[in-house]
């Protein structure tokens, strides 16, 4: 049974009811047709009735038109709303609009918008007073609303009918907290699985009572509109989980980190332990190799995650290609050489300048170098060419390697594809450099595309970067630091080191005595402040996540301390984000590292402040 038809026999079938399924227009012509009854017969007035009522049909014929589309464009609007209380900022002033009417209220139940706006309400200048206090008044009523709710269906109440219903079912009179009700009209918001997520209702019309017209009208939104809440919810529930895998990975990295850390310190020990074992030296190769690749790992499920989520800042200036390639040349030649495999540089003839961040395009290069390196049998040949194409700098990196299925090439810098699917995984990787290449590169506002003639035939990608046109051809225009080791790298600087991890901290003060510094470590934030009172160092290495006082903490009271205002801060943490690095400097930290330590940029860092004691401080370092 119709919920309309129930609410008849609730009220007892004492108002006349018109329950027949018209189109608009036939119900308009219906109507029409009874008032074109004329007592004079004559053809004249016959055919001036007539007319009216076509005139009639076709004014109605073309309001409905325009609701249609009117209807039409709210949809396009909820197919691109992502968030509940737009949606239904929509759907009210949408409906508003439509009908015609001076109330408009949506609201939903929904798990997945906790925290969100779930109520939205539209009233015209009528209504104005009640705008101001929308926290407190309600609109509508709890027991047409739960009928609506509960059965699922659309329901349409002239004011009459609403008198009509028994005491307390509807407001027709105004209170303090509620407007009155005149004339009702509401359709249900419907999950997929036949569940109810709330409903849109209308109330005083502008002109005449709600018809079958607005009923059809409000049932197609409120439907259009349950898609889109759904929608929604799913959206909501995808970046929730995403997330969810961000704190994972940045976790995860910290946790890695924090046992590679000692690892990668340990290998230098051994180096200095035993300088002329080759035992011992072959092994610490070996392990400094797979730490590296460690770190590497981490790095790029870090990158891939900042990248989607928009985290990475781009540090852009002038760069010279070439010294971007020579430094990604550098940094993969141990595994050209390992794999014994013949690299060709060609150059172009001028020096050419892109707006780049040098780090990330150096990035960008020494990914497609360690790409090819790694899929092409040992004894190839890799070949990386840089060219000059009207504006556009063009680098190539060619191999004779394994080559690419058509198949996957589409696919190639999707995340998580590799292109060696076998059981040995020979390889490794996690399938995330190339993704990282195309997202980098369209970053810097160029292209990269991949060539391929099938398996065995070698692979070609090819890279675009626009070219400045303008640029600063002095050696100033890129900055460059000295090279690793340049710097003084014996000390005699008091350092104290504060690193829950007690192997990181140990293992970090052995190197740093080796070297000739006086060093102190500790292990919780709280013992940091006697610690330094008593020790006075000129040098602090701070963990971030420490028991007690953290390593912010600690960085804020050194500085605010006459006695460090000098001192160099140095934080060495697992924690590597751009929001890390600047929580750390607005600390008061002068340098940031991430964990494993890259010693050589430490004590590298420690001869620069050495050299520039006393009273000096240097720059931030990043």
């Amino acid at each position: 049974m119709q919920l309309r038809q129930r609410l008849q026999n609730l009220i007892g079938n004492t108002l006349g009811y018109c329950n027949a399924k018209q189109t608009p227009a036939v119900q308009a012509h219906s109507q029409l047709e009874g008032q074109a009854t004329c007592p004079d017969s004559t053809w004249e007035n016959r055919i001036q009735a007539r007319m009216a009522e076509l005139a009639r049909s076709e004014l109605a014929i073309r309001r409905w038109s325009g609701q249609l589309q009117e209807l039409s464009k709210l949809s396009a609007r909820l197919n691109t709303a992502h968030d509940v209380g737009s949606i239904l900022g929509v759907v009210v002033e949408g409906a508003r609009g439509i009908i015609g009417v001076h109330q408009a209220v949506a609201s939903v139940d929904l798990e997945a918008a906790e925290g969100q706006q779930t109520t939205c309400t539209s009233l015209s200048e009528k209504y104005a007073h009640w705008s101001q206090g929308q926290g407190q008044a309600r609109f509508g009523t709890d027991a047409l609303d739960g009928l609506v709710k509960n059965e699922n269906q659309t329901l349409r109440l002239a004011q009459a009918e609403l008198q009509a219903l028994p005491q307390g079912m509807a407001a027709t009179q105004e209170d303090e907290r509620r407007p009155a009700m005149r004339g009702w009209l509401a359709a249900p918001f419907v999950r997929s699985d036949g569940g109810n997520l709330g409903l849109v209702q209308l109330s005083d019309k502008t002109q005449g009572e709600f018809t079958e017209a607005d009923e059809m009208i409000l049932a197609q939104l409120a439907q259009t509109a349950s898609v889109a809440l759904e929608n929604a919810r799913l959206y909501q529930d995808l970046r929730d989980r995403d997330q969810r895998k961000d704190d994972f990975l940045a976790m995860l990295a910290h946790e890695l980190r924090n046992p590679l850390a000692p690892i990668r310190n340990a290998v230098q020990i051994l180096l200095l332990a035993h300088p002329n074992d080759d035992t011992v030296s072959q092994a610490r190769e070996v392990i400094g190799r797979q730490v590296t690749h460690l770190v590497r790992l981490v790095d790029d499920l870090l990158d891939v995650s900042r990248i989607t989520r928009g985290k990475i800042n781009l540090v852009k200036g002038p760069v010279e290609i070439s010294m971007a390639i020579a430094v990604a040349v550098e940094s993969c030649r141990p595994l050209l050489d390992e794999r014994r495999h013949t690299f060709e540089l060609n150059l172009a003839k001028d020096s050419l300048y892109v707006r780049a961040d040098l780090t990330r395009l150096t990035q960008v290069l020494l990914n497609l170098l360690n790409n090819a390196a790694k899929y092409t049998d040992a004894g190839g040949r890799i070949q990386l060419t840089v060219a000059r194409e009207d504006d556009t700098a063009v680098i190539r990196v060619r191999d004779n390697g394994t080559g690419i299925a058509p198949q996957v090439l589409p696919t190639i810098f999707d995340v998580f594809t590799q292109v060696d699917r076998t059981l040995d995984r020979a390889q490794g990787g996690l399938g995330l450099g190339l993704t990282l290449v195309r997202r980098l590169t369209e970053m810097h506002g160029g292209t990269v595309d991949a060539h391929s003639d099938g398996l065995g035939k070698g692979s070609t990608f090819t890279v675009r970067l626009p070219l400045l046109t303008e640029y600063r051809t002095q050696a100033s225009a890129v900055e460059t630091g000295p090279p690793p080791g340049a710097c003084l790298q014996e000390g005699n600087a008091r350092v104290l080191v504060v690193d829950d991890s007690s192997d990181s901290a140990e293992s970090l003060a052995v190197l740093l005595r080796g070297r000739g510094y006086q060093v102190r470590t500790v292990h919780d934030g709280n013992k940091a402040l006697p610690a330094a009172e008593e020790f006075r160092p000129e040098v602090f290495v701070l963990d971030i996540g420490l028991p007690g006082l953290d390593g912010f903490e600690l960085a804020r009271r050194f500085r605010m301390s006459a006695l460090y205002r000098d001192a160099l801060l140095i934080s060495l943490t697992g924690y590597g984000t751009e929001e890390d690095r600047r929580t750390c400097f607005q600390a008061g930290f002068d340098a940031h590292f991430v964990k494993p330590l890259d010693l050589n940029s430490f004590f590298s860092l420690l001869g620069s402040f050495e050299s520039m004691r006393p009273g000096r401080r240097i720059g931030k370092i990043t």
